[in-house]
């Protein structure tokens, strides 16, 4: 694989899945967790598809834009007053941080992944094993960074059961977007790929079992 770096098709795409996760932060798009008495919303879903897709220049355009919806429409409201609003702050930037890090590793993995898969079957338990690595980072470096801030934040294992339901309903939204997306806009659009022969002298099999 020539790897080619590109800009601006990774921001557009970022920007555009960033102003997704925004919107539904907004729109308050939230259903409350059991156990630790948060919430969560399908913000995950457009975060997870710009670093697959778009690398890590998306999927920081596009963590920078849900933060600043979290902020204004989250965290800011739970903490009002002129005295917690640093509160509000700090939650954010944690937040943002173990997203970045999150998130890069899921860039690499997919990238990995598109290069290796040759049909369904990988692709699938691949994109399955993706998805768990990223909700079982993201909550340790959640409840690390955000411990932090408020030291009373409940125990990573109350946080991860939590997160289990939302794990789920992500993983089969994802994989039916990336199943229904068309063939070659599977391909991290921050690389730039020219397919070779393989060794009998044909071309690899898609991403999918289909001919690309």
């Amino acid at each position: 694989m020539k790897a080619k770096r590109t800009i601006w098709i990774p921001f557009a795409l970022g920007s555009i899945l960033g102003l997704l996760s925004f919107v539904s932060s907004a729109v308050d798009f939230l259903i409350p967790l059991g156990f630790s008495g948060g919430a969560t919303g399908p913000q995950e879903i457009p975060l997870i598809l710009s670093a697959a897709l778009s690398g890590p220049l998306g999927l920081f355009i596009a963590s920078l834009i849900h933060e600043i919806g979290i902020y204004f429409y989250i965290y800011r409201p739970q903490f009002s007053t002129d005295q917690m609003w640093s509160i509000a702050v700090l939650f954010t930037i944690a937040d943002f941080a173990a997203h970045i890090l999150t998130l890069l590793v899921t860039a690499y993995s997919y990238r990995f992944l598109y290069q290796r898969a040759r049909n369904k079957a990988p692709f699938l338990v691949g994109w399955i094993l993706i998805i768990a690595i990223y909700y079982f980072l993201l909550v340790l470096l959640q409840s690390a960074l955000i411990r932090f801030v408020i030291p009373e934040l409940p125990s990573f294992s109350t946080l991860f059961r939590d997160f289990l339901p939302e794990f789920q309903v992500v993983l089969i939204i994802t994989m039916l977007i990336l199943l229904v997306l068309p063939q070659r806009h599977h391909r991290p659009q921050w690389v730039q790929s020219r397919q070779t022969p393989d060794q009998n002298g044909g071309t690899p099999i898609g991403l999918l079992g289909d001919a690309p």
